[in-house]
């Protein structure tokens, strides 16, 4: 079983878990001492552990291997309007973290029905989500900005979008640049039209009309193949 520790580093030689992780190991699964369990920092660091404190507030552990991965080569990096219901922010959030999402950048459209995030609900989805998958770092999430001061900062990428315009199949993906996903009801033209000013290519993620979140989810996909 993995467990969530953002302060452990490397030289750590013992370390005591949360108050939160402690009760999910000692109460919830029953863990005493003597028994293995590992930590991950999400930031690299990876930590086989002996439990010799089974204080279900404060368990301590002693570590007995030390393990630091490199980031992944390329960046997962999608930037998508808010949907307008959290719960599907939260599934995208979940899924994405588990494919392997590096960086999620949340952008303010003209037609965005939501233009605001619960931080803390999304940071502990993506903690889930890093244990679930047994990744070593953890998705950064960045605050909502307005679309134009985003591809301003960020030149140089792909736009899905529903208009019926020569656009790339999203197959033919060649660099881990950023893929932007409008709100429900897309962009505008005039935010296409800017998008592509700054260098951003028109793709087609699918034939069929895509949720928010489904969009982004398919553009994930199409990223980890590149």
């Amino acid at each position: 079983m993995i467990f969530y520790a953002p302060d452990c580093t490397m030289q750590y030689s013992e370390y005591t878990l949360s108050e939160l992780e402690s009760k999910h190991c000692i109460k919830v699964l029953r863990k005493v001492n003597g028994d293995k369990i590992e930590l991950v920092n999400g930031i690299g660091g990876q930590f086989e552990c002996k439990i010799i404190d089974d204080h279900y507030k404060k368990c301590k552990v002693k570590i007995m291997k030390r393990t630091h991965h490199e980031p992944a080569k390329r960046a997962l990096h999608i930037a998508m309007a808010i949907p307008k219901s959290s719960e599907r922010l939260e599934w995208f959030l979940e899924k994405a973290t588990e494919l392997g999402l590096t960086r999620l950048s949340l952008i303010n459209c003209t037609n965005s029905e939501r233009k605001t995030i619960n931080r803390k609900r999304l940071e502990k989805i993506i903690v889930s989500a890093l244990k679930q998958s047994k990744r070593f770092y953890l998705t950064e999430i960045e605050e909502p900005i307005p679309f134009m001061k985003f591809i301003e900062n960020e030149p140089d990428g792909y736009i899905g979008h529903c208009y019926e315009t020569n656009k790339t199949h999203a197959r033919s993906i060649s660099k881990a640049t950023p893929i932007l996903i409008g709100p429900e009801g897309d962009f505008t033209i005039k935010e296409v039209e800017e998008a592509k000013s700054y260098g951003y290519i028109e793709i087609e993620l699918s034939e069929n009309r895509l949720r928010t979140e489904t969009a982004a989810l398919c553009a994930v996909f199409y990223l980890t193949n590149v």
